[in-house]
């Protein structure tokens, strides 16, 4: 008969998994992520023409981040593609002072339902 140790008090531990974040359209010398709340994340940086890549083979990401505006697309266009690619996550937009921040909050979700839409001011570093 084999015999097992006994193990008392014990807690299981299971492995503690970093958040993976989408970062969207922000430049490789732009460091985003400092004083930001995705801060702790694991940050992978990517064009948007690559989005719908990244989340087919990213199946864990947990949040995306973008700009209100850049050049190539605004968070109106990202909501959109978030929608298409099936997205079900936190979206993160980050923003310059805005007078009425709402109102874009609404907007945005209302192209991605299912998607839990954040606006965060742009940190000061």
């Amino acid at each position: 008969m084999l015999s097992r140790p006994i193990l008392l008090g014990c807690a299981v531990q299971r492995p503690v998994t970093q958040p993976t974040a989408l970062l969207v359209g922000f430049s490789a010398e732009d460091r985003i992520e400092v004083g930001m709340p995705f801060a702790t994340a694991r940050c992978e940086r990517l064009p948007y023409t690559l989005l719908h890549a990244a989340l087919a083979s990213k199946t864990g990401t947990d949040l995306v981040v973008s700009p209100l505006v850049t050049p190539m697309f605004d968070a109106l266009d990202m909501a959109s593609q978030l929608a298409l690619g099936g997205y079900r996550g936190r979206y993160m937009v980050v923003t310059p002072a805005l007078p009425r921040p709402e109102m874009i909050r609404v907007e945005i979700a209302q192209l991605c339902p299912g998607t839990t839409v954040e606006l965060v001011r742009r940190a000061r570093h």
